[in-house]
């Protein structure tokens, strides 16, 4: 999977996160193991967020939520269509 593929997917389980109860802040374990990636690429995925500003972290990146501008870019890129019936 490419880092693009990963940041769009780290931006989604962040985003359905907003649609729970009482949404948290996210653990980076928590995002790993939804991902199926390991915690030290995770960390990569998460800088790269953070530095456009997409996302905020921690600064030892244990605990992340999305922005506004997260939510923005988000909604500009195209959702996988189900081809499934």
């Amino acid at each position: 999977m490419s880092m693009y593929e990963h940041q769009l997917q780290v931006l989604r389980i962040l985003w359905e996160n907003l649609h729970t109860p009482q949404p948290q802040l996210v653990p980076t374990n928590t995002i790993a193991r939804e991902m199926d990636i390991q915690v030290q690429k995770l960390h990569l995925v998460l800088k790269n967020l953070n530095g456009l500003g997409l996302i905020q972290t921690n600064s030892d990146l244990q605990y992340s939520l999305i922005t506004q501008e997260g939510l923005s870019y988000l909604g500009e890129q195209p959702m996988p269509v189900s081809t499934h019936l």
